[in-house]
């Protein structure tokens, strides 16, 4: 029913995965933007604008190869007595961990290389020329530095990775106990050097595994067909969809497509976005629909909340995209967001209703933030269903607010009928005490 459009977001997909990967901040990513906003001109017929930030790109997920090698490193303090200033670095290590790479809070931001994005912004008015309510279309264009361990053997990547961190709070109650030590605060302090200073070595292995997390070089970072240049197609075609049956779009709606960059560095694109416009956005009237990594079958999903960023998303929307999901014909899953965020969290914490739809199988593949997220991997029937998910739920969010309206409207109606009907009998009594007095 849609393959045309399926056919034509796989092309772009194709188009700008030619450029090579898009890394946060990089000349590629700069260069994928232009070509998207030139896309849009000779698709779509409509304009697009791009709205340009800066920020720190390798402040977050960017930086954890480099942790690793800052723990290896720690241990030449440790074991030349400086206990106590390896301790303070793994728990600085830790801190960075829990709040730019678990909770993306950016406070550390400003010990990073900074770098310039920029997000691209088309829009598509009511057909009737009157926009009552907003419905956002969001996806990331930028692509992730290859995640090395997740691409040589997904099965041990998170067990090594684990391996590491743990590495690092051991060092911590170690680097506690070895300076408790010269105190002479236990009984066997010979007993309590020996193990303070043997098992370190243990955890050098975990440490190197962290090192090699991922690398910074371009030529082996992930191409994003996948993550996301899927999203970023699909919601263009929506948009070229509406654009050719205007019967069939919502009447009052605005459709606005954001093309985010890098999201991969800790949501900055859609962060930056909510930080400029927050003040436009009506939180009655908005909604937003992310779309991130549309791939697999038997994995359609809708993300409900990203745990690491205390965020849930919207109950009503995440129930549309189930129901759309499920007229497809493929099996329906609600999901968290297993690790990081995604897009829709800045909305969400910005009091938006939001949903993010993805189509990924959510357990750590080969293909995922690595050399292997190409193209040739997907497939046109994935996509035709989840251009179907996309633009069905668009049309609940236009028949809910029908819904909405015509119960408003009824409420009104009801009001006003009480209202008269009480109007009148107080008139009656009105009448009824002016006869009575007349009579006496």
């Amino acid at each position: 029913m849609y393959r045309k459009y399926a056919e034509e977001a796989m092309d772009i997909v194709k188009t700008i995965e030619a450029d090579g990967p898009r890394l946060p901040g990089s000349d590629e990513e700069k260069a994928a933007c232009k070509k998207l906003v030139s896309e849009i001109d000779n698709r779509l017929g409509l304009k697009a604008a791009t709205e340009s930030f800066i920020y720190a790109p390798e402040a977050s997920i960017g930086a954890i190869n480099k942790l690793g090698w800052v723990a290896a490193l720690l241990l030449i303090p440790y074991y030349f007595g400086a206990e106590i200033i390896a301790m303070v670095g793994y728990i600085g290590i830790m801190v960075f961990v829990l709040t730019q790479i678990v909770v993306y809070t950016g406070i550390w931001d400003f010990c990073f290389k900074k770098a310039k994005s920029t997000n691209i912004i088309t829009e598509l008015p009511p057909t009737n020329g009157k926009s009552d309510y907003t419905v956002f279309l969001g996806a990331h264009y930028d692509s992730s530095w290859c995640w090395k361990l997740a691409a040589k053997n997904p099965a041990t990547a998170i067990v090594k990775t684990a391996y590491g961190i743990f590495g690092a709070i051991a060092m911590i109650v170690l680097g506690l106990i070895a300076v408790l030590n010269r105190f002479d605060v236990f009984d066997d302090p010979w007993t309590v050097s020996i193990v303070t200073y043997v098992l370190p070595v243990a955890f050098l292995p975990g440490f190197f595994f962290v090192s090699h997390y991922l690398t910074q070089d371009k030529t082996e970072a992930s191409p994003g067909a996948m993550d996301n240049l899927s999203g970023i197609a699909l919601n263009m075609m929506v948009m070229k969809y509406f654009k050719e049956h205007p019967e069939e779009m919502p009447e009052g709606m605005k459709l606005v497509n954001i093309g985010f960059a890098a999201e991969e560095s800790g949501l900055k694109g859609s962060l930056a976005y909510v930080k400029a416009h927050k003040a436009e956005m009506d939180k009655d009237n908005t909604y937003v629909l992310n779309v991130d990594s549309i791939s697999d079958p038997g994995h359609f999903s809708a993300v409900k909340g990203d745990p690491w960023q205390f965020t849930k998303f919207d109950r009503g929307l995440i129930e549309m995209i189930k129901e759309s999901i499920a007229e497809t014909g493929e099996k329906v899953n609600e999901i968290v967001n297993p690790a990081g965020g995604c897009d829709s969290t800045p909305f969400c914490r910005a009091g938006i209703k939001t949903v993010t739809f993805a189509a990924q199988n959510p357990t750590i593949s080969d293909y995922y933030h690595t050399f292997n997220d190409v193209s040739d991997r997907l497939e046109i029937d994935v996509f035709e269903k989840g251009f179907a998910v996309i633009l069905n739920t668009i049309k609940k969010i236009g028949a809910s607010r029908k819904g909405m309206e015509a119960n408003a409207a009824e409420t009104e109606a009801t009001t006003e009928a009480a209202t008269e009907t009480v109007s009148e009998v107080a008139a009656a009594e009105v009448v009824e005490v002016a006869e009575t007095a007349e009579k006496e």
